[in-house]
């Protein structure tokens, strides 16, 4: 066989390895950008829920047709929100949660409680008191969401509540289990 045919048939080999080699590597930086491109998409979609939460709840805010002295009291740095710290907070024997929106809409004081535990039925037992005086209490069921549970919900009538801070305590009962979540509240 002639050299010069010799030659050219190392240099396909060798031009058919560099195309192998490049399309592995354009394959990978796809798949890469991809991936990239795939959770950059679900934090800005993550970031649009958490936006369009905050503005439904300042124009909610701006609906209400009371002062704009009503305020939630979180709590501070140093004080803690009894709340489960470590495995899998379903095997604690203590139900913990958080109220995660307690603000007047529409002459209506609308409470929302996140719960720790997934549990698929209870009963959340809301109580509202000033000074030691019940002023209301209302019962609410538990629905299950993906990991965690929530109260049904509370649509209190700022008619029936006096003005001031109001201590708001909910009494979680579910499966055997109990636990207590306590906020402040100004009406």
């Amino acid at each position: 066989m002639p050299r010069r045919k010799r030659d050219f048939r190392w240099i396909r080999w060798l031009l058919f390895l560099v195309l192998i080699v490049g399309a592995i590597v354009v394959a990978i930086l796809i798949k890469n950008s991809f991936d990239n491109k795939t959770s950059n998409d679900k934090n800005q979609q993550a970031t649009k829920v958490d936006n369009s939460e905050k503005k439904a709840e300042d124009n909610s805010g701006n609906e209400t047709n009371t002062s704009s002295n009503n305020t939630v009291e979180t709590p501070k740095q140093d004080e803690k929100v009894p709340q489960y710290d470590g495995g899998s907070p379903n095997k604690s024997e203590v139900l913990t949660g958080l109220i995660t929106y307690a603000d007047v809409v529409n002459n209506e004081l609308v409470i929302r409680v996140n719960i720790d535990q997934f549990l698929q039925s209870g009963s959340c037992n809301l109580r509202i008191t000033r000074d030691g005086v019940d002023y209301y209490s209302q019962s609410a069921g538990i629905v299950e969401s993906v990991t965690t549970s929530t109260c049904d919900g509370f649509k209190i009538s700022t008619s029936e509540l006096p003005t001031g801070n109001l201590q708001v305590e909910i009494n979680l009962e579910s499966e055997g289990k109990s636990g207590k979540i306590e906020s402040r509240v100004k009406i």
